[in-house]
């Protein structure tokens, strides 16, 4: 606070405001001490009149007139101490605080001091030479409270220009280490995307040149599919005539032993009528022994009667060859049945083995005729897949060619990204320089 008293003392001195006027000061103070209420009131009016000053002020009229009297009450005591520097300060702060421009507090002060000069001239009308003196230490008291008012509102625009100016240089200072940095950072990366441009391009070639073969090598594939599905549909023709004839085979083997079981119910029923042939040749047999037995009974009672059974014993005795006749062929019947029966039992057996045969070649027939309609399903199923196989082998060959297309835009594209690389490290140098010399400049000044 030493120093602005230093400061108030020197425009003091300079203003030549000395006792004579201090004492003027406080004369002039009993003067206009009653009508200075209604001067500021009328003052505030005025202010309020202005519509960008009328924002300011607010309904704060009455604590501005009550701070503006205490501070008129210490600017006409003439003493310019600490409590009149602390109250001029406080005035130059809120009128930086609030934005009020000089203009506006000078124009004001002017209107302040008319009025006081009115209330001056009024109270010494007839001492003109006390009326001059008054003004004039009025005049110089309102000149000085005016200029450390506004020393103090540029006091502190100066120090915020000056804050404002060091933030701005550090922001440059900063701004410029960044912008170098990214300068750098964008060269970088600029460099890195003309290496990645032209391992884009080396890749799309050496793709290009793969997707040339994998397209011939896609249309063999799709080539020899194509054969494969016409020889599975070929294989899947001839399996299912296979399974035809093999369901007509277990048919025919079906019937065969069908056929075979009623030739041997045939053949032993042949047996059984040889057994009952046999029988009958044994009854024969047993009837031409006993028939044989009586002839020669007869012949013997024959012989005994002796002239007078002579014919019964002629007759006794053809009957007794015809029983040895029968006896033979019954015995010869007899053989040969026994003969049929042997053959016929033999026949039997083969007949049982040859249906048992038949039987296990119908099973055969129809586990091959399952088998061959599985195998049937399976061939189908391989028909359905190589077909779906070829199509998805010519979709494929499609999408290669898609995608040729693909990597022609994108070797077009890396060609382009080329070109803007170029045209972005032109464009950086172009930059870096402009920055440079938009720092100089900003330095300089």
């Amino acid at each position: 606070m030493s120093g602005q008293n230093y400061d108030i003392t020197d425009r003091l001195r300079f203003l030549r405001i000395g006792n004579t006027e201090r004492e003027a000061l406080r004369s002039v103070w009993k003067i206009i001490e009653p009508h200075l209420p209604t001067v500021l009131a009328g003052f505030y009016t005025h202010v309020g009149s202005e519509p960008k000053l009328a924002a300011k002020i607010g309904s704060q009229q009455g604590r501005l007139i009550s701070a503006q009297s205490n501070h008129w009450k210490h600017l006409f005591s003439g003493s310019f101490d600490t409590a009149y520097a602390e109250s001029i300060r406080r005035i130059g702060l809120t009128h930086h605080r609030i934005d009020l421009e000089p203009r506006w507090y000078i124009g004001g002060y002017a209107y302040v001091l008319s009025s006081l000069t009115e209330v001056i001239i009024a109270a010494n009308r007839m001492r003109p030479k006390r009326a001059a003196e008054q003004l004039r230490a009025a005049q110089l008291a309102v000149m000085l409270d005016m200029d450390l008012a506004i020393s103090v509102y540029q006091d502190v625009l100066i120090e915020e220009r000056q804050r404002r100016g060091e933030a701005l240089s550090n922001a440059i200072s900063d701004f410029s280490s960044s912008v170098r940095e990214t300068l750098e950072i964008s060269a970088g990366a600029n460099r890195s995307l003309g290496d990645c441009a032209t391992r884009l391009q080396d890749i799309t070639a050496a793709t290009r040149n793969q997707i040339v073969g994998i397209e011939g090598a896609a249309e063999t594939t799709a080539t020899n599919v194509q054969a494969g599905a016409a020889a599975t549909e070929e294989l899947a023709a001839s399996i299912r005539e296979i399974s035809a004839q093999s369901s007509r085979t277990a048919q025919i083997a079906r019937n065969a032993t069908g056929s075979a079981e009623a030739v041997s119910e045939a053949v032993v029923g042949l047996a059984e009528r040889a057994k009952e042939i046999g029988d009958v040749v044994q009854l024969i047999s047993d009837i031409a022994g006993q028939t044989n037995l009586l002839a020669l009974n007869a012949t013997i009672e024959a012989a005994r009667a002796g002239e007078a059974g002579r014919g019964f014993a002629v007759v006794a005795q053809e009957v007794k060859a015809l029983a040895e006749q029968t006896a033979k062929a019954t015995t010869d019947i007899s053989g040969r049945v026994t003969t049929i029966q042997q053959a016929t039992h033999q026949n039997v057996l083969k007949i049982r083995e040859i249906a048992e045969v038949v039987q296990e070649i119908s099973h055969i027939s129809t586990s091959m005729a399952a088998a061959v309609e599985e195998q049937t399903s399976v061939t189908a199923d391989i028909a359905r897949m190589v077909q779906g196989t070829a199509e998805n082998t010519r979709s494929v060959s499609n999408n290669l060619g898609a995608l040729g297309e693909t990597i022609q835009s994108t070797d077009h594209a890396a060609t382009e990204v080329s070109g803007a690389r170029s045209r972005l490290e032109e464009q950086l140098g172009r930059l870096g320089q402009e920055i440079e010399r938009f720092l100089s400049r900003t330095n300089a000044a």
